[in-house]
């Protein structure tokens, strides 16, 4: 998994950061997890928090995931998949009977399919730029199960997902990091940011 290697580089390249690191998520915290969402997870994401428990709080943004994502680990994960709930609910439609049909539609929807007006229970966030922008696993059903998603904080999730999956967003993150992709990483004092 690339994350091995991205650990790798964050301890060689990024001491503060490595310093942040929180440890990962066991199989019960897991288990856990999907009883109370309702949902199971896909392997590469259980895979990832087997690995990596999040970034501790600093006051620094650490956007890992090009170009300005900082990864959650399973805690902030949930804890922002019931902000994100709790926030967006009771916007956008007159009742909550209309808000609770409009939800059980857009759930019988497959995986990657666009929904602008609600945060989905079957969404799990795994990275946010800090500002109200979120990248969500897709929990629904459907061949694109687990592509990872953005919800942008005035569109909603209105576009196609991102990856299909947290594999190929931390293969895309490493690839960033050795300098194989259009991203340059610059580093100031302890921080860094993307250009």
């Amino acid at each position: 998994m690339s994350w091995t290697e991205i650990e790798r580089w964050i301890g060689e390249k990024a001491p503060a950061l490595d310093a942040a690191l929180l440890p990962p998520s066991t199989a019960t915290d897991l288990a856990d997890a999907e009883e109370a969402i309702g949902y199971a997870l896909p392997d590469d994401v259980t895979g990832w928090w087997r690995r990596f428990g999040g970034i501790g709080e600093t006051y620094h943004h650490w956007p890992l995931v090009p170009d300005i994502w900082q990864p959650h680990g399973l805690d902030r994960a949930l804890h922002f998949r019931t902000l994100m709930m709790q926030a967006i609910s009771g916007i956008a439609f007159a009742t909550i009977g209309e808000e609770k049909d409009y939800e059980a539609v857009a759930l019988r929807e497959p995986a990657g399919t666009p929904c602008v007006d609600i945060w989905l229970p079957a969404w799990l966030p795994v990275a946010a730029d800090g500002s109200g922008h979120e990248l969500f696993v897709d929990l629904r059903p459907g061949p694109l199960h687990g592509c990872v998603t953005e919800w942008g904080k005035y569109s909603g999730a209105d576009d196609k997902p991102v990856w299909p999956g947290v594999t190929a967003m931390l293969d895309d993150t490493l690839r960033a990091l050795r300098g194989e992709t259009g991203h340059r990483l610059v580093f100031e004092r302890e921080n860094f940011h993307w250009e």
